[in-house]
């Protein structure tokens, strides 16, 4: 391997990393009632992968201040972090891995870890736009195929509304179940493919992970089945008030997708906060003539798919995310013929799922939209 470009030297950054664990413990102890079973199993050193469900930024936090010995993280590459906590990600370090884009430097670099007997710290989920209802990505079972590592799965619950409730000083209950020790994943069947043995090992991997998430922890993400999204698109002639129909050319085939993306506040978020994108116009969209705004927040998504054309893909799937796009771009063409005619437009977000828990169904419309979009001045995009 090029020691340049393929691997990285472990342990590093010993005393920063020692310093913040210690800190974190501290602080953790202080303002959070934590409780750890089974941390008898978090080894000293690896080869081991540490395996967990990912919901906010405090189970790294956990995982790296409990274990007997330093954690090597992966961790996104391919957008900015939250500029409220990416001061702390910079002086820990981690290896960032392009998500959704083909990265073997990142892997390569992860794998070099468990071959030096490192422990590296992974989440299989591979984000948090969705908690607990996320097919597993196969970066953990990759890595631990290649190096013959084991793994640890490890349930955290209380994450979610853990970190406002410390700093409101509310001590939160944060709970770490550490799991028993996982073998190597290895292909035993020799009719089937390895790329199917990874993904049935990283589901096998998430399940027994979220077996370990306390009981009244998985509740709070409102497993949802049956989901469906449709966008209801409208043109007015204004003088007229009159409803005019969509030329062929002009319908709108990929809408469902595009309803999917508006009702997702963790995505939209990030594309707000940690990529200052001003998608503010994306809220409202009722009778509108001026759509300049609006079209503007629509070519700020489809430059930044030029840069990190994976972002789509890698959290909807490589179909749904490729819908999202053209969507974009067919209602760009339609609010184009909008302004040339003078006519208004309306677009409505519809989303329908079931609740697994209570078997209700509900209806969402207008979207669902984060904090950073509802107050637009705080986040630079009226100025």
């Amino acid at each position: 391997m090029d020691n340049n470009l393929n691997s990285v030297k472990y342990p590093r950054r010993v005393l920063i990393r020692n310093g913040m664990t210690f800190l974190g413990r501290a602080l953790l102890g202080l303002m959070a009632d934590v409780k750890i079973n089974g941390k008898e199993r978090l080894p000293k050193k690896g080869p081991v992968i540490l395996a967990g469900n990912h919901s906010a930024s405090l189970e790294a936090v956990m995982m790296a201040a409990y274990s007997p010995g330093l954690v090597e993280f992966i961790g996104n590459g391919d957008i900015p972090f939250d500029p409220n906590y990416a001061f702390i990600v910079k002086a820990y370090d981690l290896i960032p891995v392009n998500r959704g884009n083909l990265d073997r430097v990142g892997l390569n670099k992860a794998l070099s870890i468990l071959q030096q007997d490192g422990i590296l710290g992974i989440f299989p989920e591979g984000g948090i736009w969705d908690p607990t209802q996320m097919d597993a990505q196969i970066g953990a079972a990759w890595l631990s195929y290649r190096a013959r590592a084991p793994i640890i799965p490890i349930g955290f619950g209380g994450i979610r509304d853990g970190l406002p409730k410390a700093l409101k000083l509310q001590r939160p209950k944060l709970v770490m179940h550490v799991g028993e020790l996982m073998p190597p994943v290895t292909i035993k069947d020799d009719n089937r493919s390895l790329k199917k043995t990874l993904k049935r090992s990283a589901g096998d991997l998430l399940e027994k992970i979220y077996a370990l998430v306390p009981d009244e922890g998985l509740p709070l993400y409102k497993r949802k089945v049956d989901e469906t999204y449709a966008l209801k698109v409208k043109v007015y002639n204004l003088e007229a008030g009159t409803k005019i129909p969509l030329p062929e050319s002009l319908q709108i085939k990929n809408g469902a997708a595009y309803a999917h993306f508006l009702f997702n506040p963790t995505m939209l978020d990030v594309l707000v906060r940690n990529l200052c994108l001003p998608l503010y116009p994306l809220m409202n969209v009722k009778k509108l003539s001026d759509l300049a705004e609006l079209i503007s927040a629509w070519d700020a998504i489809l430059a930044y798919l030029k840069i990190n054309p994976g972002y789509f893909t890698y959290r909807f799937g490589v179909e749904e995310g490729l819908c999202v796009e053209k969507a974009i771009i067919e209602l760009h063409q339609l609010a184009d013929w909008v302004i040339e005619n003078n006519y208004a437009l309306t677009l409505k977000p519809i989303y329908r799922y079931r609740n697994a828990l209570t078997g209700a169904e509900v209806t969402e419309r207008g979207g669902c939209f984060p904090a950073s979009m509802r107050s637009p001045s705080k986040n630079g995009l009226l100025g």
